[in-house]
This record gives structure tokens, sequence and C-alpha cells, in this order.
């Protein structure tokens, strides 16, 4: 019994120092508090190991970790947590392309107001995620140009098989090669995924 609180003592002494020597060499930033929390948890495991062994002898905190790591790992290979990770990573993949392309809408409509402040903007973008390159790609870019006016009459086609409509006029004339180039330098894409629909 002596020798069990002799051994206890030892190891929460060296857990004390380690703790110590870690915290001291730690920078002061954001991490800091984290790196706190998990030296925090060992020196409680420290704490809690002699009194865990006192009601089960076969008790080794080592041995329970690795049980629990390795039983993680064997339930994450299995097909059903598979698909639930691919699934769940391809609805994460489509939300931040979504994301993507609000935002890039959003500063595109801005950075044209800011530099044609005569006229107003909407844009729609269409992206996609290159895994291949591991980067987000554009696909198109759609601008629709208001002059603050009332909207252009669309040009209605009706036949008997089918209904279009359509912009009367999606025109390059200088003022939409302005917006195509100055788009195609802030977005550093080709001028002919832009559309530029006045």
């Amino acid at each position: 019994m002596l020798q069990s609180l002799k051994e206890w003592l030892i190891n929460i002494c060296t857990a004390l120092f380690f703790i110590t020597a870690i915290e001291m060499i730690l920078p002061d930033n954001s991490m800091k508090k984290y790196c706190k929390f998990v030296l925090g948890l060992i020196l409680i495991t420290v704490f809690i190991n002699p009194v865990v062994k006192i009601f089960n002898k076969d008790f080794d905190i080592n041995q329970y970790t690795e049980k629990a790591i390795e039983s993680f790992e064997k339930g994450f290979n299995s097909k059903n947590q598979l698909d639930e990770f691919n699934d769940y990573k391809k609805k994460s993949m489509e939300d931040t392309i979504e994301t993507f392309k609000m935002n890039l809408e959003t500063k595109c409509e801005k950075s044209l107001k800011e530099k044609y402040p005569d006229e107003n903007y909407k844009v729609k973008i269409d992206a996609n995620y290159d895994e291949q390159n591991n980067s987000v790609c554009i696909k198109n870019v759609n601008v629709q140009v208001r002059d603050g006016s009332v909207e252009k009459i669309k040009k209605v086609d009706i036949n008997t098989k089918s209904a279009s409509v359509s912009n009367l006029d999606s025109g390059d004339d200088d003022k939409n090669v302005k917006l195509k180039t100055y788009l195609s330098q802030e977005l550093n894409v080709s001028k002919d995924i832009i559309h530029v629909n006045s």
C-alpha cells in the first residue's frame, strides 16, 4: 500500500513538472487555452487512476485508451460509417460551394457598383468543385445590368410546342465589354464565361 502511494505521488509530481514545462514554452495565442485543457485532463487522469484501481484492480488507463482508439478505427472502417462520412463530406462541400457563390456574387455586385455607380447590378455565378486540382472553378458569370429605371421588356417567343423568354439585348457594346474586362480581371477568369445582359 505504501509503495502504491509512493508511485502515485511520483506520478503526480512528474505530471506537474511536465505540465509546467509545457506551459512555459507555449506561445501566447488562441491555442494556449486548448493545450491547457488537454494538460488538465492528463493531470486529472493521473489523480484518479489509483482511485479507479481500488474498484478495479485490472484497470489500466493505457490499455483502455488503446482499446477505445482501436474500436473507433474499426467502427469507422465499416461500410455504414464510411457511407455516412462520405454523405457528410458531400453535403459539406455543396454547402461550401453555395456559400462561396453567394459571397462572390455579393462581392461582384459591390465591386461593380463602386466602379460603375450609375447602374445597379445583379450577378449570378455558377461554380463547382474540381477534385483533381482541389479548388473551386467558376463556370459561368451572368450579370444583369439595371439603370434604375423600369426593366426592359423581355422578348417572349410563343409557338404551339414551347414558350421561351429572353432578353431583348445581351449586346456587346462598349459598356458590356468594359464590364466583362473588369470582372475578368477581378475574378481572374476568361471573358468567355462572363455574360452581360443590359
